[in-house]
């Protein structure tokens, strides 16, 4: 018998609320307007920045990522604050029997640097090793990804390594090395 994750709907921290995202039109509308606005943030990080062009695009994705969630390879949810969409977090490549996701994020623009991301990510990590009973959380970067890779240091993800050139970045039209962090399960400080 095939184990399965309960994810839950909705997520809460101190300022923010975490909403698992659905393939809902009026979600995807906020979701496409949030990108639209932020290209020029997302786009030397982001690389699926650009295959967001429409709503019709928006919708495609969520509903391929929810036969993701159907079958506990991928969770993502909304980040609000004060009911505003501000960007979204999620664990993918969840692998129940090595107990191990990687998690992924973004946030618009205008509301970085408030500590938002810091807060998102210790609610879903607490979330997957709570509740999941993940053991392992991976978490990659670009190293000029200064905001990515603070994150990571203010929520004691340790630096493994970095696998040097292994994309090519079209935004930066050259090859890009990604830094590779990871908190286990018990080691949360």
């Amino acid at each position: 018998m095939e184990k399965k994750l309960k994810f839950n709907e909705i997520l809460k921290g101190k300022r923010l609320i975490l909403k698992s995202t659905k393939p809902d039109v009026n979600f995807a509308i906020k979701y496409f307007k949030v990108v639209d606005s932020n290209r020029q943030h997302l786009r030397p990080w982001m690389s699926w920045e650009k295959d967001v062009r429409s709503l019709e695009d928006a919708l495609r994705y969520f509903f391929e990522k929810e036969k993701k969630t159907n079958n506990c390879e991928v969770v993502e949810y909304g980040i609000y604050c004060q009911d505003n969409y501000i960007g979204s977090i999620s664990i993918f490549d969840i692998d129940l029997e090595n107990k191990s996701g990687e998690v992924g994020y973004w946030l618009s623009a205008n509301e970085a640097g408030k500590g938002y991301m810091t807060e998102a990510l210790t609610i879903i990590e607490k979330e997957a090793f709570d509740n999941w009973q993940l053991n392992r959380i991976q978490l990659t970067c670009d190293p000029e990804n200064k905001a990515s890779v603070k994150v990571a240091k203010k929520c004691n993800y340790v630096l493994e390594g970095m696998k040097r050139q292994d994309f090519f970045c079209p935004y930066f039209k050259q090859f890009r090395d990604t830094l590779i962090f990871s908190k286990l399960r018990n080691k949360i400080s």
